[in-house]
């Protein structure tokens, strides 16, 4: 599966990557004339509009970039959590493997010492009680021996997997390593454009009279970034809600500043329809 292809490329002062624009609505940032019949203020509102509409989208391609990094980490953590769980039951087994084979000595040595006491017992219920011990330590020290074959081939292929899990996290953390740089790269080039937009977007509000530029900043804090809409089919460009005959009327003419009733951004027509 190609992570790669999952993650966004760097969002362009330009175009914005391919992000789809709604007819009508152009993303130019300079002033526009209106059919030559537009204030300075509507010409700035309009230049207003398409940076904030760029930096709207920026900032949602900026936001996700956190949730991208920690799924990147997360599928690293996976890889890495289940290498060391190989290597902890590796080790288990190793300190289980040596126990066993100290039971086993241990065992031995005690059958060697009761063959080594038959030859002294004369009685011959103590030597059967002796043989009866003899045999005892016998299937304990079979047991443990059994149990240690069966360990040994459970480490064994433990062993196997290990240089497979090593060289597949090897492989996982180059991958992460990779898309965690780019997407640093993208994330640091993105909060560059939008910096860059800032500071064009300052430059134009100064342009803006005291009154409009304080109901457009009080507009955009409340409406995520947009403050200002096209005219679209006759229909406000933000929340779609029908304009009244005299709005439209007055929008065509371009001689003041509108609002919609419906949400309370800037409505402006839109500069191709204005020179239609």
């Amino acid at each position: 599966m190609c992570r790669a292809a999952r993650e966004r490329g760097p969002v362009s002062r330009r175009g914005l990557g391919n992000a789809p624009q709604q007819p009508g609505m152009s993303f130019e940032a300079s002033p526009v004339r209106l059919g030559g019949r537009v204030t300075g203020e509507l010409e700035t509102l309009w230049a207003l509009r398409g940076l904030d509409e760029r930096l709207v989208l920026l900032g949602a391609s900026i936001a996700r970039y956190p949730e991208q990094r920690r799924a990147i980490e997360a599928g690293l953590g996976g890889e890495r959590a289940r290498t060391e769980t190989l290597k902890r039951q590796i080790a288990d087994l190793q300190l289980k493997h040596r126990q066993l084979e100290k039971d086993i000595e241990t065992l031995l040595a005690e059958e060697r010492k009761y063959q080594g006491q038959l030859p002294l017992i004369k009685k011959n219920e103590e030597y059967t009680a002796l043989l009866h011990e003899i045999a005892g330590v016998r299937t304990r020290r079979s047991d443990r021996e059994t149990e240690l074959l069966l360990l040994m081939e459970q480490e064994q292929q433990f062993q196997r997997e290990r240089p497979e899990a090593e060289r597949a996290l090897a492989v996982v953390e180059a991958e992460a390593a990779g898309r965690l740089q780019r997407l640093g790269l993208e994330d640091q080039s993105e909060r560059r454009q939008a910096e860059a937009l800032d500071a064009e977007r300052a430059k134009l509000m100064e342009a803006l009279p005291a009154a409009t530029r304080t109901r457009y900043e009080r507009i955009r804090a409340s409406r995520d970034g947009r403050a200002v809409v096209p005219i679209l089919k006759g229909a406000c460009g933000g929340c779609f809600r029908g304009q009244p005959p005299q709005v439209l009327q007055a929008a065509r003419r371009a001689d003041r500043v509108l609002s919609c009733d419906g949400c309370g951004r800037l409505l402006v027509w839109p500069p191709e329809a204005a020179s239609a």
